[in-house]
């Protein structure tokens, strides 16, 4: 009888550090009303969301990347005619 080693589909204990599109939103942050929100991390299982945290509990949730570039989109001033 021969052996044979079975792979499982399983995620990789230590992932590969993947080059990311988003991963220039990490360190971002805004400020809502009291709370001072920061991107810290690219979600793990999905590439298009990020991990932001709130300072003042230390709360974090993740939310589509789009969304956090509309948030820091800078509006250019009027230009002079």
């Amino acid at each position: 009888m021969q052996s044979e080693q079975i792979a499982f589909p399983f995620r990789a204990r230590n992932p590969k550090l993947r080059n990311s599109s988003n991963a220039d939103l990490i360190g971002r942050s805004y400020i809502d009303g009291h709370a001072n929100i920061t991107v810290v991390s690219v979600c793990h299982n999905d590439d298009k969301r990020v991990m932001v945290e709130r300072d003042l509990d230390g709360r974090t949730w993740s939310m589509p990347a789009w969304l956090m570039r509309l948030i820091f989109l800078e509006t250019k001033g009027k230009r002079a005619a």
